[in-house]
């Protein structure tokens, strides 16, 4: 006769705990990737054109960072998040602000200040708007890859120091007689 097995299973519904970290490891980076869309798209031609591929960059460094330093997974997936929730929040935010001062005339800004103003000094408010909006397009993608290449470079140069190290221990404590000779 066969004996007959049976699998014990245990099953315990997901606690509150835990629903909420799957939920935010799941919903999070989707969330994220929502308000990149929408970014890019609200942005047209610069978004498809400069946005989307920086951000695209941001994602793919932090994937390979990942990857690459299992060490540091954690804070690397934090650190892409991050920077593409601010990235993209910025520019939104640079948009809004840009939208609010391109209605401002030179006249408007002399009545509030009651002092006159050249004519031609109304331009120049949303001109800054543009240009910081222009360096934040560029510069904070520029920055989150730097640090995540750069926090690859520091693990792959401590892991080669380590080795290193080790292969001199051993080759030091090979030479060495005593650790050679075997004990009677």
């Amino acid at each position: 006769m066969q004996k007959e097995t049976k699998t014990l299973v245990y099953r315990q519904n997901m606690s509150k705990n835990e629903l909420f970290k799957v939920i935010k490891a799941i919903g999070l980076p989707l969330a994220v990737f929502g308000l990149n869309i929408f970014t890019i798209s609200n942005f047209a031609a610069f978004g498809a054109k400069l946005i989307c591929p920086l951000l695209g960059a941001m994602w793919s460094i932090g994937f390979i960072t990942a990857l690459l330093v299992p060490i540091q997974r954690h804070e690397a997936i934090s650190q892409t998040i991050i920077m593409c929730t601010v990235y993209c929040l910025t520019l939104l935010g640079f948009k809004i602000v840009l939208g609010f001062v391109s209605g401002v005339s030179a006249e408007m800004i002399a009545a509030s200040y009651d002092q006159a103003l050249p004519t031609a000094s109304g331009n120049v408010l949303p001109g800054y708007v543009q240009t910081a909006l222009w360096i934040s397009s560029l510069m904070i993608p520029m920055t989150n890859i730097g640090m995540q290449v750069k926090r690859v470079y520091n693990f792959k140069r401590a892991n080669t120091r380590e080795k290193e190290l080790a292969k001199a221990r051993d080759t030091r404590h090979a030479g060495n007689s005593m650790y050679n000779v075997p004990r009677k």
